[in-house]
């Protein structure tokens, strides 16, 4: 019988909610049985979430990646070089309980990695994303009811990983794992990802601006659904499900158990951090035609990217994904923040004196 998510979160037991939180005694605690997890991918984003999560539970990884990317981060994992580019010789002969593949772009580079891990690894679970739902995406459809994206050539692949095919080429790349490992395949379809770590400004940014403290200019509608999910919370439910053995299929692993509205979200983000920032929401058309470039707020995307921002995900709550509170979420990442030379961060949006230009005119014509 499928549980609905309202009756599984009244359900949800305060162990259940502890699960989430890696830092919690519950998430340190040993798993059942200690499995070898190889990771592909593994210094990314989502990465050192997992494997740290994996590691507190007692579990062997190993990681397999170009060794690019942050290669001092895990000095105490074994780290096998390679590249999903068909130079993969690093893992032939080698057994493993479960690979988590999170760097598979193009369903060529995922055909070669489970051709060569079938027989040798148990489960295989993509990281996907839903992105991989077609365009007639309804807020009925559930993960086998919504049809894939689709792309023109499926062997194109002159378009960047995150270009516009981004969504069919990791449907694709489901297709293939679910060819060859069958039920073993746990097809894991993320929405939007954030947490510590992020790289992108789809939260940092409003954490920035109130971290600042000045009127803010938030677009759109102020009832606009939202869904974030943090890593930890993914990531974790990620590596319990390969702990049950019980995963299979696809699972969207979008937060939390209804959609956040934008309004009571970031008001509540920002008095959790006792900023004095005053929200101030102007409908796109004004903004469009008072603005001399149209800025990217996402994912807020003008209307709305409805309705990829309702996505169900009970499926995945009935399996253990919990979710802690954004507000916490949104501590975490700006003590993370605090300090942070990075340079993408405000890559988003309007610079602060067009902002406030802006806000100016609208409530000198507002009164």
């Amino acid at each position: 019988m499928t549980i609905s998510r309202r009756g599984f979160i009244r359900s949800a037991s305060a162990v259940g909610a502890l699960a989430a939180l890696p830092g919690s005694a519950f998430a340190q605690r040993t798993a059942r049985r200690s499995l070898d997890i190889l990771v592909l991918g593994g210094t990314g984003f989502i990465g050192p979430h997992e494997i740290n999560y994996a590691r507190a539970r007692g579990h062997n990884i190993t990681m397999f990646n170009r060794g690019k990317t942050a290669p001092e981060m895990f000095p105490n994992v074994e780290a096998l070089i390679g590249d999903r580019d068909n130079k993969l010789d690093a893992l032939k002969g080698r057994e493993w309980d479960a690979v988590i593949d999170n760097s598979g772009f193009y369903p060529r580079h995922a055909r070669l990695s489970v051709e060569l891990l079938h027989g040798h690894v148990d489960q295989y679970m993509f990281v996907s994303s839903i992105s991989a739902y077609g365009d007639d995406l309804s807020v009925d459809d559930d993960e086998y009811s919504a049809a894939y994206a689709v792309m023109d050539d499926p062997s194109d692949e002159s378009d960047a990983p995150y270009g516009s095919t981004y969504g069919a080429r990791k449907a694709l790349c489901e297709q293939e794992v679910t060819k060859v490992f069958g039920d073993k395949a746990i097809n894991i379809r993320p929405g939007i990802i954030t947490g510590t770590g992020d790289p992108t400004e789809r939260l940092r940014h409003w954490l920035r601006r109130m971290q600042a403290g000045n009127e803010i200019l938030v677009p759109g509608m102020e009832d606009l659904p939202v869904q974030y999910v943090d890593a930890a919370d993914m990531t974790g439910w990620m590596v319990r499900l390969l702990e049950d053995g019980n995963g299979s299929g696809p699972y969207n692993a979008v937060g939390a158990e209804e959609p956040y509205r934008a309004r009571p979200l970031l008001e509540g983000i920002r008095d959790a951090l006792g900023s004095k920032s005053k929200l101030t929401w102007i409908d796109w058309e004004w903004i469009r035609e008072n603005a001399s470039d149209v800025p990217n707020y996402a994912p807020w995307y003008g209307l709305g990217p409805i309705p990829f921002m309702q996505v169900n995900n009970d499926r995945a709550l009935e399996t253990g994904l919990t979710f802690r509170p954004i507000e916490e979420t949104a501590r975490d990442m700006i003590a993370e923040l605090d300090g942070s030379t990075d340079p993408l961060l405000g890559q988003i949006g309007l610079d602060r004196k067009s902002e406030a230009a802006l806000l100016k005119k609208w409530h000198a014509e507002k009164g």
